[in-house]
């Protein structure tokens, strides 16, 4: 499975009935579900629920290539979950029991193959020359961008910021979030991306790269340089879009 570090964790918002929250690898279009999110479905414990996966991984019925164990901080304290692919969901279903059996399966198995339709969809257009050239050129200004958020941190340092490492994450998610929601959980965000999405996303972070570098040139403080930058994000009037489009 995939071991992509950087996850954007926003909720499925398709339809106001379900908060299913399933995980897209964009870099191989692989769907997965966390193991809390099959014992909320299910309405079983985690623990339980994960001592059911164990087992089916310990007898080999769950092979290395359907699951992936993952930490997460709850109440400052460290726990262990697991994402199942489709095939490993499936494999370990049966096995899972609880209140809800029967509906969680239904929910999470319609879920999987909505997201499969949709990705199964989208998969065709990036075959097109206008994605691959939008593609390339939206990594030539993500690389803009990148370049100079490594200077504005300095920057940010040499004015006293001990914070300023952040600004990699802050200002790359304020990009993001100008013009997309992101569902459900999705990782390598823009190689799920659409040709006119592409295109968009590489204005915005243009755009964001040259707020910072006049800011640096004027020699303005560091946050109200971040703050402009926010406000000329804000500003946009492109319409919101999902990474993947429902229909």
């Amino acid at each position: 499975m995939s071991n992509a570090a950087s996850t954007i964790k926003i909720n499925n918002t398709h339809s106001p009935n379900t908060s299913l929250s399933l995980i897209i690898h964009g870099g191989n279009n692989q769907i997965c579900v966390d193991s809390r999110d099959i014992a909320k479905e299910f309405e079983r414990r985690h623990d339980n629920v994960m001592q059911t996966i164990k087992s089916l991984i310990e007898e080999g019925t769950l092979s290395p290539l359907e699951f992936k164990e993952r930490d997460y901080i709850k109440r400052g304290k460290t726990h262990r979950c697991v994402e199942l692919n489709e095939a490993g969901f499936l494999k370990a279903m049966p096995f899972i029991g609880g209140k809800k059996s029967k509906e969680g399966q239904k929910r999470l198995i319609d879920e999987f193959f909505r997201l499969r339709r949709q990705l199964d969809k989208q998969s065709k257009e990036r075959e097109t020359l206008a994605y691959q050239v939008a593609r390339l050129s939206g990594k030539d200004s993500r690389g803009i961008l990148t370049d100079e958020i490594q200077k504005f941190v300095a920057y940010a340092k040499d004015q006293g910021s001990s914070n300023a490492d952040r600004y990699f994450s802050s200002i790359t998610n304020a990009v993001q979030k100008s013009i997309l929601f992101i569902e459900p959980h999705v990782t390598e965000v823009r190689e799920l991306l659409t040709a006119i999405q592409l295109a968009n996303l590489s204005f915005i972070e243009l755009t964001a790269a040259q707020v910072l570098t006049e800011g640096m040139a004027a020699k303005l403080p560091y946050k109200e340089i971040y703050q402009t930058m926010k406000n000329a994000l804000d500003g946009f009037v492109v319409e919101r879009t999902k990474v993947l489009q429902v229909g």
